[in-house]
């Protein structure tokens, strides 16, 4: 069983007339103990997929299990749970990856 396992995530803003598909069709696998970066440019969608990682927000379309258990429905004191039980972030504030000039 997968840590982390996203099927087919979407994840649109809507903008007055526009949509904004911050995540198209994310599928992704984490094992337990690996280690994974995100990495992009401004405006790809990382921020968007952490805040969906951390139970922050919630996909338009697509599954997100957690330790095998569909958290794409939780309700918020749900999520709250599971959150303060089993997510964590580490923050930085500067990058670790040099950027190119």
């Amino acid at each position: 069983m997968a840590q982390i396992e996203l099927e087919h995530i979407d994840r649109i803003f809507r903008l007055g007339d526009s949509e904004v598909h911050a995540l198209r069709d994310v599928t992704l696998r984490i094992e337990a103990g690996e280690y994974v970066s995100v990495m992009g440019p401004s405006g790809s969608g990382k921020s968007t997929l952490l805040n969906l990682l951390g139970l922050l927000d919630r996909p338009n379309a697509g599954a997100y299990r957690l330790e095998g258990r569909d958290v794409t429905t939780l309700s918020p004191p749900e999520q709250a749970t599971v959150r303060s039980a089993r997510i964590g972030f580490v923050f930085q504030r500067h990058p670790l990856v040099p950027r190119p000039s």
